[in-house]
């Protein structure tokens, strides 16, 4: 019984894992230049609002935001899709201003 336990458990990682993605901050300055209206301290939450729309996911009380993004002939585009290409991730200071951004791209494990 446990080596069937022990068979069960190792073929459960296995499956976890052959699911698992992971991300990889872009830091590349041509693939960032189609995000260059972000600028820290210079940009408010409603210009980011007015470019990308409402954002997919808000995080303490909108402090924090992301947009699922895919990359569209070097623009990139929102997409609202559960598993995106791209994640950004927006920080507002209190006073609606962008303080911090990022871009994250997701790998699947293959």
């Amino acid at each position: 019984m446990k080596k069937v336990l022990s068979a069960v458990a190792v073929l459960l990682v296995c499956v976890l894992c052959a699911c698992s993605s992971t991300v990889e901050r872009v830091s590349d300055p041509k693939e960032l230049q189609a995000l260059g209206f972000l600028q820290a301290n210079a940009v408010s939450r409603r210009e980011v609002e007015g470019r990308l729309g409402q954002p997919g996911t808000i995080y303490e009380n909108g402090r924090i935001v992301t947009y699922s993004l895919a990359k569209r002939d070097d623009r990139f585009e929102v997409t609202g899709s559960a598993a995106p290409e791209y994640t950004l991730v927006v920080v507002y200071r209190a006073d609606d201003t962008l303080e911090k951004w990022s871009l994250v791209k997701a790998q699947s494990f293959k």
